[in-house]
């Protein structure tokens, strides 16, 4: 990712549903894993969409889903054959 030229990338997190209860997009299931920055993984309420964030070294932000983010995978979770961390 650090190679890449985008400096966020969406992981199909957000807490669009009701601030700081992040879900998965397409399944509505909560993460059993989170790595935000400390102080950055809720109560901004323009702010809906989990991003991995080159600022952070990597680690998530939340951040305003109305900004394009490229998506860092585009699978559904329910087609993924392994275990998904998060």
């Amino acid at each position: 990712m650090r190679l890449s030229k985008d400096h966020y990338w969406w992981m199909g997190l957000t807490d669009g549903d009701m601030e700081g209860v992040w879900q998965w997009y397409d399944t509505d299931e909560r993460p059993t894993f989170t790595d935000f920055m400390p102080g950055d993984a809720g109560n901004h309420n323009a702010e809906d969409c989990a991003v991995f964030c080159s600022d952070y070294d990597y680690r998530w932000a939340d951040y305003a889903c109305s900004i394009k983010n490229s998506p860092l995978c585009e699978a559904r979770g329910h087609e993924c054959g392994a275990s998904i961390v998060g």
